[in-house]
């Protein structure tokens, strides 16, 4: 990782341009009225939002709860991270967007030195911030992992190589459009000491239906991505069925409900990759 001197400075009059080329973009399911609330953070920096299971009673209740102006798309059901996120970044005529979760707090002067990050080098594409508990990274530095939970991007350069992969559904989208940045002359880099922090996995009311979905779709994931990059091998598969299977029923035996919750997701999580397997056979 190659770390550079560089103190990021924003000056006043460039403020207001500096808003009017950053587009924000998030997608919200089952997201609690406390993070709703948070995404008054945002107000100044064009909001656009997708709600996956939305509607435009949903968005009528979003208004009175934000009081500011912004877009708002919907799906009926869950299309999935990707597929939204996707959809958001073709509706963005800013240079650049930020790409964030209801769960980040972060606040505006932050925002725009992840915007001045870009003045480092033609070739950035994501610049990103360093959260507290990587503070002992005290410089801007490129990179070739990043978080991507909140990351400012270069529009044009984005959909150049193209956002997230639609095969990924909720997880592993962001390592495999890292995989995929690293192979261009796109650089990624952190910049320190700003002030954001990460409430992880609370943008959704937690239940019985998000942690299934959760667990079955990372399980998912991570079988399309290996066996995307050609490494994946059959007896992890009939091992992970075989496995998860005995142990639903183990766990349900001894009142273990979220863990058996946890093998059952995982379970369908491979029957899940085997259907897209097979689809891609006859593609």
């Amino acid at each position: 990782m190659n770390k550079i001197k560089v103190k990021i400075k924003v000056k006043k009059k460039t403020i207001f341009y500096m808003n009017n080329e950053i587009t924000t973009i998030i997608t919200l399911y089952k997201t609690p009225l406390s993070k709703l609330r948070n995404l008054n953070q945002y107000k100044n920096f064009n909001p656009i939002f997708f709600e996956q299971n939305g509607s435009l009673k949903n968005e009528e209740e979003l208004k009175d709860i934000l009081k500011f102006q912004f877009k708002y798309f919907f799906s009926e059901k869950n299309i999935g991270l990707s597929k939204s996120s996707n959809y958001l970044l073709s509706k963005v005529e800013t240079k650049f967007c930020l790409f964030t979760q209801a769960d980040i707090n972060i606040d505006e002067s932050s925002i725009k030195k992840l915007r001045a990050g870009f003045d480092i080098d033609k070739d950035i594409i994501f610049v990103a911030p360093t959260y507290s508990e990587n503070s002992e990274n005290k410089k801007i530095s490129f990179s070739k992992k990043i978080n991507l939970a909140c990351v400012l991007c270069d529009v044009e350069k984005l959909k150049k190589i193209g956002f997230f992969d639609e095969d990924f559904f909720l997880y592993w989208e962001d390592i495999d459009l890292m995989d995929r940045v690293n192979k261009t002359e796109y650089k990624m880099i952190t910049i320190p000491g700003l002030s954001i922090s990460h409430d992880v996995s609370n943008s959704s009311s937690v239940n019985i239906k998000t942690e299934l979905i959760r667990n079955l779709n990372f399980t998912y994931g991570d079988l399309v991505y290996q066996f995307k990059r050609k490494k994946l091998k059959n007896i992890k598969i009939f091992r992970k069925i075989i496995t998860n299977f005995f142990l639903f029923f183990f766990n349900i035996l001894k009142f273990q409900l979220k863990t058996s919750i946890i093998n059952l997701a995982v379970f369908y999580g491979v029957i899940k990759f085997l259907i897209y397997l097979m689809k891609s056979l006859y593609r």
